[in-house]
């Protein structure tokens, strides 16, 4: 077994502890579990929320509530201390840990972190440029006000690299490296992200990615992955991204389950995996479509978003409860009752409320059909088959099965209102929610950041950028793949990951490239690929056994959207002991150890794999450590490139 000792894990652990700035990760979340009850949403006592940094800013009635550098001083510190009166939080006590990370984050405000002002002027973007350049004006004039000088481009080392990664879901090999630094158009970036976008790899990479965004990572437990192959699912996705289906249409064939034959049946199984659990349906509508989330208003209203009430988490389920998978001779569909979904809800007061028809945002629509109405085979467009209305068919869950020739379609369908309302030019959440998530996978954060928070409490760092960027998406038809390659051509995206400045500016300025963990997919083809394992013209490795690998890293590093980055401890030890890798770097085929141990000295050994593994030479102490290494002697070099692949800098994309 290869092994690396305790030293180099801890080595690797600690440089891959990245973080965003201190305010969301660790004074945030105690707001978040402790104050923002009373002081944000609904409810603000004293005047004072705590939902952003900058309402913080905005103090209490009575004024300022920090002093910048000085927690002694500032009467939001002061409160939490035990004893304290008044004392806060009323009813509890902040333990020592938290009331410390308050205590050195305000000590440490000597200023306002660059790019995190108060407010910033709005601005209107021109309507005559294009979408990349639309991009860059709004960051340009964004930098300017707030005084930030963003870094240069990056290098074409580090950009070939970033844009393998993001487009197909994987490292680029020597020959592609090469292939892009020798040529000498001046369009060779564009050249490239045209090239990429075309192939085989970018359709079947983007099918993974979308896999693990609407339905989640798979799971032997309780999400199967052959059921999503065996039915469909994943080849209807990858049909999505080769054809550049509009993604309105997308959404509507995942929400109506009426597709026609062929490929596009797939695409049912997206309400089809939820087993009638019309909760799970509506949740994951809003979350992954709409960029919302509702269960936290299943039981009261949102907590921390006001706009967000009970009555919205309950309509919005009303829109799913007449649903119920069947199984036609076209395949398996979710259809439609015509009757029936009236449901009652509890308020926190005990009252009960009778669920409507309702979006956030919208109006109740109001339904001809009352509780006391009978299904019959008026109501559809065409009549039902008699074993429709059986009782023994009605209120089952799980994947079981009504046999129907055709699934049959209410002439009232509350799922087609709901796309109706939800999935067009009426609701420009919609196309800003999918434009965010795509932002968010090329360049690390969302401009509404977590990308399924976005309501009132997580407001958007850029909101002019993200209504132009929204409108843009939709007067485009929403195609996907123009939205993606002007995210990839805009001089944000090209931008290095350097940054010169004393004081970094925050992540959400996008003043610099921020440095993000690569998927589970493109982490497992990218081993492949450092290993000297490369894919045909169709994308496929021969002779190694991809999926399990890719299995494998799909279940330890499932996260694609992760508020922040911190590999834990089982992650480094499995990468450390696994014996799928190891079979790679024992293997005779492994072309990458072979190609290395043809170098005529240690030096250029340790060259050779740098380039080889992360793209790129050495620095001088680098080779230093790298050559001495290697002064071990019979297998020093495979520990060494196992060193490398399993360390931070292969993990991540700069």
């Amino acid at each position: 077994m290869l092994r690396i000792n305790f030293y180099i894990v801890a080595i690797i652990l600690a440089q891959g502890s990245l973080s965003a700035d201190d305010w969301d990760t660790d004074i945030a979340p105690i707001f978040q579990s402790n104050c923002v009850k009373c002081h944000g949403g609904a409810k603000k006592k004293g005047g004072l929320d705590l939902r952003s940094y900058e309402s913080l800013l905005e103090g209490a009635e009575s004024g300022p509530v920090i002093v910048h550098g000085s927690a002694e001083e500032s009467e939001l510190f002061r409160v939490v201390l035990k004893g304290s009166d008044p004392h806060m939080p009323p009813k509890g006590q902040l333990d020592e840990k938290n009331i410390n990370d308050l205590r050195l984050w305000i000590d440490g405000l000597k200023k306002e972190p660059v790019g995190q002002n108060k407010s910033s002027p709005k601005f209107e973007i021109p309507e005559d440029i294009s979408l990349e350049q639309a991009i860059d004006f709004a960051l340009n004039k964004f930098w300017s006000e707030q005084g930030i000088e963003p870094s240069s481009n990056s290098s074409d080392e580090v950009f070939c690299r970033r844009v393998y990664l993001d487009v197909i879901g994987r490292i680029p090999s020597i020959d592609e490296v090469n292939h892009f630094l020798l040529a000498k158009s001046p369009n060779k970036r564009e050249t490239l992200i045209d090239e990429l976008l075309r192939r085989n790899e970018h359709f079947s990479y983007m099918a993974e990615i979308f896999n693990a965004i609407l339905l989640g990572r798979e799971s032997v437990k309780k999400k199967d992955r052959s059921e999503r192959e065996k039915n469909g699912w994943l080849d209807y996705l990858e049909w999505v991204f080769r054809t550049n289906r509009p993604w309105d249409l997308v959404a509507k064939d995942l929400v109506l389950s009426r597709p026609n034959e062929g490929v596009e049946s797939g695409s049912s199984w997206f309400l089809f995996e939820q087993k009638n659990d019309h909760s799970e349906m509506a949740k994951l509508t809003m979350s992954t479509l709409l960029g919302k989330r509702i269960e936290c208003a299943q039981c009261h209203d949102h907590p921390v978003a006001p706009e967000i009430e009970q009555r919205h988490y309950w309509g919005m389920v009303s829109f799913f409860n007449r649903s119920i998978n069947v199984q036609t001779n076209k395949g398996m569909r979710v259809a439609e009752r015509a009757t029936g979904g009236h449901s009652k809800y509890a308020d926190l007061s005990g009252k009960s409320h009778s669920s409507e028809l309702v979006l956030l945002g919208n109006e109740p629509i109001k339904e001809n059909i009352d509780a006391s109405h009978k299904d019959h085979s008026d109501l559809y467009v065409s009549v039902p088959p008699k074993e429709w209305f059986e009782k023994k068919n009605k209120d089952k869950k799980g994947y079981h099965l009504i046999k129907v020739d055709d699934a049959p379609v209410p002439k009232f369908s509350r799922r087609q209102k709901l796309i109706e309302l939800a999935f067009s030019d009426k609701n420009p959440s919609f196309a800003e929610a999918f434009v965010n998530r795509v932002w968010a996978l090329l360049l690390g954060r969302g401009i509404v950041h977590p990308v399924n928070l976005m309501d009132s409490a997580h407001p958007p760092s850029h909101p002019e950028l993200l209504q132009r960027m929204g409108r843009d998406f939709a007067n485009s038809g929403y195609n996907i793949r123009k939205l993606i390659r002007s995210i990839l051509m805009s001089r944000t995206y090209h931008l290095s990951s350097y940054v010169s400045a004393k004081v970094k500016p925050l992540p959400q300025t996008f003043s610099y490239h921020i440095i993000k963990p690569i998927s589970a997919e493109a982490f497992s083809k990218s081993i492949l690929i450092a290993m000297g394992y490369y894919p045909d013209e169709h994308g496929e490795f021969k002779n190694v056994d991809a999926e399990k690998l890719r299995r494998e890293f799909a279940a330890k590093f499932p996260d694609l959207f992760p508020e922040v980055y911190s590999p834990t401890v089982q992650q480094a030890l499995y990468l450390s002991n696994n014996k799928t890798v190891e079979e790679l770097f024992i293997s005779d085929d492994n072309r990458t150890l072979s190609i290395i141990e043809k170098q005529d000295s240690d030096i250029n050994k340790v060259r050779e794999s740098f380039k080889l593994i992360l793209g790129r030479e050495p620095d001088p102490e680098e080779i230093k450590v790298g050559a001495k290494f290697l002064e071990r002697g019979p297998g020093s070099l495979k520990h060494f490139c196992w060193a490398l692949v399993s360390g931070s800098e292969f993990r991540m994309n700069r």
